[in-house]
């Protein structure tokens, strides 16, 4: 009985001790699968940042393309349209501007070029019409037709002097035409025709005619001085109109 004793406690040693290999083995094992499997999360995860790096770069550079593309798809059509302005086609100008503006407007390209063309187009029609204005004006009774289109004509630098010119000439020719009603109606009172509606009809055109000459700094006609001349020659041979014009209250 003794005997068996010593053999049974190395028995239970041996057994404990490999249980605790064992269990230090599966620590060992355990320990390495969870950095394994760190380290597989971790390469997969270096692998998944660097494929979308690199479809990032790719996208980057698609865009790049397709941006230098549009942009020189965008400078083809102003060159377009500068070959079309010399020719003075100016609808195929305008068409051709649109669809500038549309590229600009998506991938923000500058518009200063179409813009100055556009405005040179403006410029070349204004003008155009300024001189239909200009010729309509040696017809002296269309003055304020073609006053009203003038002041419709934006006033630019370009335009200013032709557009200011213009707008005086139609002050000259409004001037010119009272005076000419003025005189006419001056020389029916002569002829005795409705003697005091004339004098009073051509004093009115005179007054008009002097306050246009003395606002615009209009040359002074010397035909307002015979008009003046002759309308104060009936108002001093009609006692009838001295009557009727001059208040009561400085005869007393």
């Amino acid at each position: 009985m003794d005997e068996k004793k010593p053999i049974e406690k190395k028995s239970g040693r041996r057994k404990l001790g490999l249980v605790v290999i064992i269990l230090v083995m599966f620590l060992i094992i355990g320990a390495g699968l969870n950095f394994y499997i760190k380290y597989t999360r971790e390469k997969q995860k270096q692998i998944a940042l660097e494929q979308q790096k690199r479809l990032e770069e790719e996208e980057k550079e698609r865009l790049r393309k397709l941006l230098e593309q549009k942009r020189q798809e965008f400078l083809a059509l102003i060159e377009q349209m500068k070959k079309f302005f010399k020719e003075g086609n100016f609808a195929k100008v305008r068409e051709l501007a649109n669809k500038a503006f549309l590229l600009a407007k998506e991938y923000d390209f500058p518009t200063d070029e179409i813009t100055r063309i556009l405005h040179e187009i403006d410029i070349r029609n204004y003008r155009a019409r300024l001189k239909e204005l200009q010729s309509l004006s040696q017809d002296i009774f269309r003055y304020l037709y073609v006053r009203t289109e003038a002041f419709k004509v934006p006033d630019w630098p370009q335009l200013h002097t032709l557009r200011s010119s213009i707008i005086k000439t139609t002050y000259e020719n409004e001037y010119r035409v009272s005076l000419m009603i003025a005189d006419e109606q001056a020389k029916e009172i002569k002829k005795g025709v409705l003697p005091k509606y004339n004098y009073m009809s051509s004093k009115a055109f005179l007054e008009k005619g002097i306050d246009l000459r003395e606002k615009h700094h209009l040359k002074i006609s010397d035909e307002e001085s015979i008009i003046i001349n002759t309308q104060n020659e009936f108002f001093f041979a009609s006692k009838e109109l001295r009557k009727d014009t001059i208040p009561p209250n400085l005869y007393r």
